[in-house]
């Protein structure tokens, strides 16, 4: 069996809607939303709510539940990006969804104006009653070489040394400065870590803005009234970034506006080479392969893992699949389980933090295993075995081993015990990998449940679960009659 990459290092990935008409990449954890001509006509209303999710959810595959319950400190400049992130931050900590929030700015005393930024932001955060800190940089001239990255590596110390254990730093980064980095970078650098994009984790830094663009904080801040200050050094072509953004990328999207959708597929298939995601870190992901199908147990599903399994079973050569597979990705979150079908002769199936991609040649064990079902007597069902919750998860991994899992996929449990045990495993007598065993299930008035879900609920609602359970992992009947297959 293959083992999937553990990845420590993420570009922006998966497209969302874009207001000049193209489509914009997002991380590849995160679901596609509503296309560009739909999202014209949503309501300020419906854009924050819409927004606020995307957010969120990508915050959420790129932390874990104890970071975002500690503080976070807020680095602002007073400009669109920063000034956005402080009151999302603001507002996602008076949902009760991350711990407490302040606000930083930074003062290089360089140029005219930033005393006029760090009031917008002081004022600001009275009124919203963030507590603020103002840092300030000492001896950074402007005119000596290299400005930028001086100032940037002072900006960078201040912020990090300010922080409180455990605390969080956010920046404003989106997905537009993610592309003109990549395309500093692969100018001017050999490293091909650095030409991938803006990393979303950094030690301490976070940047939960890398999943949208500059266009669509410019619209929910319009939309909120957020007050900033444009920076005016920002129209300085004598820095490269400025020169990108203002003279070289409005022609490229001119040419070709879908540039930020192939620039992310080609980010995200680098950081894969490279060994560089941070979802596998946070969240954990495994991957077996097998002769006719794979399996990945994760949370979180990367599209690019998914292509290549599906390229590997597919019977015929495929151009680019990753609209069907962020399709398919949306219908699981909405509580789809498939199967979703592909060219080429694959099928995908899912199934509590299980991903299944196979040959639809591949025919499972579910006839086998209804016959066999079918033909056990009540008292032989009432003398099946107790398991523990360990024993259970020992015949998890045998079957994980076994060379006809994915056969046997997503592994049923029978449950054979009182109807408030049942209730409280939230088992059900239908799946759509299984239907004869579904309908043999129905009409003796069985229950089963999915091995992990089994494994999962019984781990956190132990003080209502007896120690020993009467299961039959119906991956035991398979092997009692040749498979359909």
């Amino acid at each position: 069996m293959l083992c999937s990459h553990q990845l420590s290092y993420i570009a922006p990935i998966k497209k969302w809607c874009h207001t000049n008409g193209g489509k914009h990449p997002l991380s590849t954890i995160i679901p596609c939303v509503n296309k560009y001509l739909r999202m014209k006509k949503l309501s300020p209303i419906a854009y924050r709510a819409l927004f606020f999710k995307h957010v969120w959810r990508f915050l959420g595959n790129v932390t874990t539940a104890r970071e975002l319950q500690a503080s976070h400190a807020i680095a602002v400049s007073g400009g669109l990006d920063s000034m956005t992130l402080l009151w999302v931050a603001k507002s996602l900590h008076e949902q009760g969804k991350i711990g407490p929030v302040r606000a930083l700015f930074v003062h290089h005393h360089t140029r005219d104006g930033q005393n006029d930024e760090m009031e917008v932001i002081r004022k600001f955060c009275k009124q919203e009653n963030i507590p603020f800190k103002s840092l300030h940089v000492q001896g950074l001239n402007i005119h000596e070489g290299n400005f930028e990255a001086r100032a940037r590596s002072k900006r960078r110390e201040l912020l990090l040394n300010e922080l409180a254990d455990k605390e969080k730093l956010w920046h404003g980064h989106h997905l537009d400065d993610s592309y003109e980095w990549n395309m500093m970078q692969r100018n001017r650098s050999s490293n091909p870590k650095s030409s991938i994009g803006i990393p979303v984790r950094n030690g301490p830094i976070v940047r939960p803005f890398l999943c949208v663009s500059r266009a669509q904080i410019k619209r929910l801040a319009k939309f909120e009234g957020i007050p900033y200050r444009e920076d005016p050094s920002n129209l300085d072509m004598r820095y490269d970034r400025n020169y990108l953004r203002h003279k070289v990328i409005p022609l490229i999207r001119k040419r070709y506006p879908k540039y930020l959708k192939y620039y992310s597929h080609f980010a995200n298939f680098s950081a894969m080479l490279l060994n560089q995601s941070v979802t596998g870190r946070l969240h954990g992901s495994n991957l077996h392969v097998y002769e006719y199908g794979a399996i990945i147990q994760s949370l979180h599903f990367s599209e690019i893992q998914i292509q290549e399994l599906i390229h590997h079973f597919s019977n015929t050569d495929r151009g680019e699949i990753i609209s069907q597979i962020q399709k398919m990705l949306r219908a699981i979150d909405n509580g789809k389980k498939g199967p979703f079908q592909f060219s080429g002769g694959v099928e995908a199936y899912h199934s509590y933090n299980l991903l299944m991609i196979y040959c639809q040649k591949s025919v499972n064990n579910d006839h086998s295993i209804a016959k066999a079902l079918e033909l056990l007597t009540d008292e032989q069902l009432k003398d099946m075995p107790s398991y523990k919750r360990v024993e259970l998860k020992h015949a998890w991994d045998n079957l994980l081993q076994s060379p006809d899992t994915i056969h046997d996929m997503p592994g049923l449990v029978l449950v054979l015990e009182s109807d408030s045990i049942c209730k409280t495993l939230n088992t059900s007598v239908f799946d759509p990998l299984f239907p004869a065993v579904s309908y043999v299930c129905k009409n003796r008035g069985l229950r089963f449940i999915p091995f992990l879900k089994c494994l999962q609920i019984w781990n956190t609602k132990k003080e209502k679960l007896p120690e020993k359970l009467r299961l039959l992992p119906l991956c035991n009947l398979s092997n009692l009659f040749p498979s359909q297959g």
